[in-house]
């Protein structure tokens, strides 16, 4: 795998751990449709960790191919273990993103993925991923500005 192909996926990653840490977000995305040219929903999380990322069966193609260290995996296990079960759960799979927001269970998950994105924001060293964390932080976290 070059390295732009690692580049790309750890930046869909990134991104991706971003959605699931910031309710806020989500809130904005998913109900609000407040961005322009970003569509997204439960569905769109669920499927762009899982399955466009490959991470259905965890992270040891993620680690082999360089794309996360072992330190990286450690601070993110929590977090993909509690989404994984969440996913499987039928009683979960077909309420609306309102309700999933409103999710005590949920939220549970925005929390340990806040904690995952507040450990992994301070540990990175990369010059790159400290921008596009910072990137998505201003972009999407801002408050809008009244016009």
């Amino acid at each position: 795998m070059n390295a732009e192909t690692k580049r790309n996926i750890r930046d869909r990653w990134i991104e991706s751990l971003f959605e699931i840490a910031h309710l806020e977000f989500q809130n904005r995305l998913w109900l609000k449709s407040e961005y322009e040219n970003s569509i997204g929903d439960y569905n769109e999380c669920v499927c762009g960790y899982f399955d466009d990322l490959d991470l259905d069966n965890g992270y040891s193609d993620f680690i082999a191919n360089g794309i996360i260290s072992e330190s990286e995996y450690k601070i993110v296990t929590e977090l993909h273990s509690e989404f994984r079960k969440y996913t499987e759960r039928t009683e979960k799979q077909n309420l609306s993103d309102k309700n999933i927001l409103k999710d005590v269970e949920w939220i549970n998950i925005t929390n340990i993925g806040l904690k995952t994105w507040t450990k992994l924001k301070r540990k990175t060293e990369s010059i790159r991923d400290k921008e596009l964390i910072t990137e998505l932080e201003n972009k999407y976290l801002k408050e809008k500005n009244a016009t």
